[in-house]
């Protein structure tokens, strides 16, 4: 990764901006997605953890902590918006480089902890995996928790992926609920195991959104829950086929088969016919999810695909793509092989290099920084494959570590 040649500063706590927008969202948040929270506040000087299961995860944590001020990691990408980037800075956040060794947030963070008494969030997972259940945790997370030192607070969200999921065209009011418990105290930071550690935190963060939507009757409402949900779940239960997948409405079918599901206001599926597949969308994560892991344990597994090559440009709103190429995961690594701003290049990632492709659901996926930027992927043929990228990132992100 190239270095980040900004001058280490002291990163200053979230100011009057961070405490207005707060409260601008505050009504919002409890009357749109029926809020409330249980447990304990934090207090810095900490660390907050939590599952990350929707995109206003951070609008439901700053809620509840208030009137402590989190700061709050964001991915480069977001400081790159020419109008979002001074928001983020007076709002106190810091920029994160996904999936990468980034030393200068981890400087950034230590100087919250420890100069300005500061609570830092970080979500372990290190992006939505939208499947309902709690997805891969890094161990690098213990090493850094017994790095700082310092309380380590869990926050557990539940119920916001229904209706608020990744691949959702808009909210549906349901029911969110955010438990916030201490899980390790500044002395027991620097004495447990990386593993204790690690235990600890998928411990206090596990959770499934359809246990929460049956002890807690959650309804979710609208004629449109299921807009978008194809460029996710993209294998059939039925035939196996994939990319055969439709959904609209509360609908969702294989065309190649004819498999067919309602959703209900309790989120769940109703299946046509006498045979009943998934009865919500984690146990068609986990199956998908499941098959891949089945696909990458073959030794001579591969997956290529043609794609355009982007990366993100400060000044502007989305990334630019600047290359074409064919990219090939396997067991090797990732390669891509193809142009880069006019030129032939080849890149190749090994796997311990790469933790995990973020999806951007339907359009792209994302690699770790590199050569000054991060790094997005779009697939030529079909966007949707961009799902399949994802889980066959974690599958064998999950074999090489345990190998």
């Amino acid at each position: 990764m190239e270095k980040n040649n900004t001058p280490p500063k002291i990163q200053k706590r979230p100011g009057w901006i961070y405490t207005l927008l707060v409260l601008i969202v505050r009504p919002f948040a409890k009357l749109a997605f029926n809020l409330t929270y249980t447990g304990v506040k934090p207090k810095g000087p900490c660390i907050l953890l939590s599952n990350h299961t929707s995109h206003p995860d951070f609008v439901f944590l700053a809620e509840m902590a208030f009137p402590e001020k989190i700061t709050f990691l964001a991915s480069y990408h977001w400081f790159t918006f020419k109008k979002l980037s001074p928001i983020l800075n007076m709002a106190g956040c810091i920029p994160k480089y996904q999936f990468a060794n980034d030393m200068m947030s981890i400087r950034r963070m230590k100087s919250v902890i420890d100069k300005n008494n500061g609570c830092v969030f970080i979500a372990p997972e290190g992006t939505i995996y939208a499947g309902g259940s709690l997805g891969y945790i890094s161990p690098a997370i213990g090493k850094m928790i017994r790095f700082f030192r310092c309380p380590v607070y869990a926050s557990k969200i539940e119920g916001a992926g229904l209706g608020n999921s990744k691949w959702t065209k808009r909210y549906h009011r349901g029911r969110v609920n955010v438990d916030t418990q201490l899980i390790i105290t500044p002395e027991e930071a620097g004495k447990l195991s990386v593993e204790e550690i690690l235990e600890r935190i998928n411990t206090s963060l596990q959770y499934n959104d359809f246990e929460f939507q049956k002890r807690m009757n959650v309804v979710v409402r609208g004629k449109d829950k299921l807009e978008g949900f194809d460029t996710m779940y993209y294998k059939c239960p039925c035939c196996g086929k994939e990319f055969f997948i439709k959904s609209h409405g509360n609908t969702v079918e294989c065309t190649a088969c004819g498999a067919k599901a309602e959703l209900g206001d309790d989120f769940r599926f109703t299946w046509q016919g006498e045979r009943q597949y998934f009865d919500n969308y984690v146990e068609w994560y986990d199956w998908q999810l499941d098959q891949m892991k089945k696909a990458v344990s073959d030794p001579a597994f591969s997956l290529s695909e043609e794609v355009e090559y982007g990366v993100d440009v400060p000044g502007k709103n989305n990334y630019v793509k600047v290359g074409r190429g064919i990219l090939t995961l396997d067991h090797t690594g990732w390669t891509y092989r193809g142009t880069l701003k006019g030129k032939e290049v080849e890149e190749h990632d090994e796997l311990g290099e790469v933790f995990l492709a973020v999806l951007k659901t339907g359009r792209h996926f994302e690699l770790p920084f590199r050569n000054g930027h991060s790094r997005v992927f779009y697939p030529i043929a079909n966007p949707k494959t961009s799902m399949r990228w994802h889980l066959a990132s974690r599958a064998i992100t999950e074999l090489y570590e345990k190998k």
